[in-house]
């Protein structure tokens, strides 16, 4: 397209979403998705289409009450899930309530401190684990709204320390 100009993504990506509400600035054009305007009020949310997966009854090994047929059933919506949404909410995984609002209120304390904080975790704009928003976008795509941390836990040699916020302590 000529005479349109198109922001590098070093410059696009370089200010984080809380960075530019705090400063009252407007987003750029690609953090903005026009729609068509014919959503329909009474159709249901995103978050209430998004597959659910019960883990109890795919890991028939731990829960010997599962009948094949239902562990072929939900490994059929697990793989519809994966490959139509690419991600699904996984219930009867065994992880207890306290131990995730703990994961919750730890992370929520990581992303309630100050940018400066947060930005000594911050990944380059070509990659995928640290802080910050997502990788180089494809041209035309729109932008999340969003910051996150992603780290891996596992296994051993992909644990990057430098990448682990020391505050808060229990982060660690």
């Amino acid at each position: 397209m000529a005479g349109v100009s198109v922001t590098p993504p070093e410059v696009l990506l370089s200010k984080r979403v809380q960075e530019m509400v705090i400063n009252g600035e407007e987003p750029p054009s690609p953090y903005i998705s026009r729609d068509d305007g014919d959503e329909d009020a009474s159709s249901p949310s995103a978050s209430q289409l998004i597959p659910i997966i019960d883990l109890r009854l795919i890991l028939s090994s731990t829960n010997h009450h599962t009948s094949e047929e239902k562990e072929e059933e939900e490994l059929q919506k697990l793989k519809s899930a994966l490959s139509s949404w690419g991600c699904f909410q996984a219930v009867g995984h065994g992880i207890p309530s306290s131990f995730l609002e703990e994961v919750r209120k730890v992370t929520r304390q990581f992303f309630e401190q100050p940018m400066e904080v947060k930005k000594k975790f911050e990944k380059g704009v070509e990659e995928f684990d640290g802080y910050g928003a997502d990788p180089t976008p494809a041209p035309g795509q729109s932008l999340d709204w969003s910051d996150r941390l992603f780290i891996d836990v596992y296994p051993q040699d992909r644990i990057k320390l430098h990448l682990w916020p020391t505050n808060p302590v229990s982060f660690r």
